[in-house]
């Protein structure tokens, strides 16, 4: 550090003499900010593992439960009629399937007013769906379309019904749509009409009054009806166009009438795929470790310790059925470096061999792979777990240098104080020297004369 001393003149560099013996006292300060530096690296770093954990964890998420590993797969022979999917709970297997009838939600046109701002006609306004009831009283505030819009769709007791509203060739109708589909989702409406007649095409009960079509009044333009098909044969009804339960593990997604086979097969392609993906992952984490071990966290037991438990799963084999598997079996091998690398070919003929013990291998919830990496992992992300603990004694360590620090700083400042103050004294005293050397030498040199 330069330090300007002022006052300080005789002729003498006390200021580069003040610099030197502040950069030696300075030595201890320096090496502080030093270790200051290395530690925020190391927090650095540490932040750098656990995102590197978090990262390989959830890369793991597929492979952890038989199910993400999509072991089936069902296709259809004709996807406009339908689609379907599998889950871990099918089996191999074809179904002949033919969609006599889809599934559908009632829809109801109002009668045609002259806009949504006519008034309709006052009193009660009943609508039910499959025992639900919901009764608004219709008044000056809002009989109109748009006011009963509004009052059907806000309506905490509304049983499962939207209004919306067209405005067509001759006027705006109330639209009123169920929900769900179904038959026993039919929307039934009724109505106490101030007019004294409930049924007929005035006041209120015009509203939803049908008539022979075409003419003005209320029309149902779809109604509430079941999914109806056969699987190789078998009558099956449904409320919903997804029909699922009906084969054990298939769900099916009906789109139109017509027919389909549907074929469920082992998903081999997805397998491989996923194994792919841990093996990249697990390579991914340890090269992420392996560069920090060769950096500011070289020599880290905690680092070593983490390195050794992911060796300690892979070394460790998986109990499938009563023997011992290992990663190995599934094509996936680690070669002198630690880096693993999945051998396909194998991989596929051990599908061929035991399907369900290469799943189990990676998906047992307690001897499969990937749920043991995953295990591991949240041990070390866990409050207080290595991870936390490391970086939580490196911030005490931070804050404990940091304190050394300012005491350094506080005590150089002193040190310049008085080094400054001692040297002007000095220099006061040269000058008063220098001033009493010339005066004697002028009177001896009188003297002389």
């Amino acid at each position: 550090m330069a330090i300007g001393a002022a006052g300080i003149g005789a002729g003498a560099d006390w200021n580069t003499v003040i610099n030197q013996l502040l950069q030696i006292e300075s030595r201890p300060l320096l090496q502080l900010q030093t270790r200051e530096s290395e530690i925020n690296q190391q927090i650095s770093d540490f932040g750098q593992v656990k995102s590197a954990f978090s990262t390989f964890q959830s890369a793991l998420s597929d492979l952890r439960t038989s199910t993400g590993l999509a072991p089936y797969t069902a296709s259809s022979s004709s996807e406009s009629v339908l689609t379907a999917t599998a889950d871990s709970t099918a089996t191999t297997g074809s179904y002949d399937l033919v969609v006599g009838q889809l599934a559908s939600n009632d829809k109801i046109a109002s009668s045609v007013y002259a806009d949504s701002d006519t008034a309709v006609g006052t009193g009660t306004l009943s609508i039910e769906v499959n025992g639900s009831t919901m009764n608004i009283t219709v008044d000056g505030s809002n009989n109109t379309l748009s006011g009963l819009m509004d009052a059907i769709n806000s309506d905490s007791s509304n049983p499962g019904v939207t209004a919306s509203i067209i405005n067509v060739d001759g006027g705006s109708r109330l639209i009123l749509t169920g929900n769900e589909t179904g038959a026993a989702n039919a929307i039934n409406i009724s109505f106490v009409d101030d007019d004294l007649n409930n049924t007929d095409e005035n006041g209120l009960s015009k509203l939803f009054y049908i008539g022979a079509g075409g003419d003005g009044y209320a029309e149902q333009l779809a109604t509430a009806a079941n999914a109806e098909l056969t699987i190789d044969g078998f009558d099956v009804t449904d409320t919903t166009n997804s029909i699922s339960g009906a084969v054990t593990g298939v769900t099916f997604q009906l789109a139109a009438t017509g027919s389909s086979t549907v074929s469920v097969t082992r998903d081999t392609s997805q397998v491989q795929e996923n194994a792919q993906a841990f093996v990249d992952a697990y390579n991914t984490l340890r090269e992420t470790l392996d560069g920090l071990s060769a950096s500011s966290l070289a020599n880290d037991t905690g680092l070593q310790r983490m390195e050794g438990g992911l060796v300690s799963i892979l070394n460790t084999a998986a109990t499938i059925d009563g023997s011992d598997a290992y990663l190995f079996e599934a094509g996936i091998e680690r070669d002198q470096y630690g880096v693993l690398s999945l051998d396909s070919t194998t991989l596929t003929q051990a599908l061929n061999d035991d399907f369900d013990k290469i799943v189990s291998l990676f998906s047992d919830s307690t001897q499969g792979y990937a749920n043991r990496f995953y295990d591991y992992v949240e041990s070390l992300l866990e409050t207080d777990g290595i991870i936390d603990s490391r970086e939580e004694g490196l911030n005490n360590r931070l804050d404990l240098i940091q304190e050394q620090i300012e005491r350094q700083e506080l005590r150089l400042d002193i040190v310049e104080k008085s080094l400054v103050a001692e040297f002007a004294a000095l220099d006061q005293t040269v000058a008063l020297l220098q001033s009493t050397s010339s005066y004697l030498t002028s009177q001896l040199s009188a003297l002389s004369g």
